[in-house]
């Protein structure tokens, strides 16, 4: 699965990595698309029904998925603000999928979990945790 890629990746020589990193992208269907935009959606955040300000409803970017078929993964990693606009987004859904298309971009992985807080998973890449 994924968390056993990720042990992969994290075992190789660092000129190896982004290679590997982009071999994983190049197989990527349109699951792969859905996995990410799930991963990057965010539940309701709140308990109470009072609480329905635009900072504590849920983001599901995986509605939107049928606005990216004709879109590889490695297209949506490369995507700016400009390609998004045509598709209709909504201004927050737009800026929270850069954001995590940011990330990805920099080498952030997802550690596959599952549940509620898939958000929460995404890895920073060696790199920064050493400069940190």
């Amino acid at each position: 699965g994924f968390l056993s890629q990720l042990r992969m990746l994290r075992r190789l020589p660092r000129p190896m990595l982004l290679p590997a990193r982009r071999m994983l992208c190049d197989t990527a269907g349109p699951s792969q698309i859905e996995d990410f935009l799930r991963r990057a959606s965010r539940p309701k955040m709140g308990k109470a029904k009072a609480k329905q300000s635009a900072g504590q409803r849920a983001i599901d970017l995986t509605k939107h998925l049928s606005k990216f078929e004709d879109m590889s993964y490695e297209q949506l990693l490369q995507a700016r603000k400009v390609d998004l606009d045509p598709l209709g987004l909504p201004c927050q859904d737009r800026k929270r999928l850069l954001r995590f298309v940011d990330k990805a971009r920099q080498g952030w992985l997802h550690d596959g979990r599952e549940g509620g807080k898939q958000w929460k998973g995404w890895v920073p890449p060696e790199h920064a945790r050493s400069s940190s």
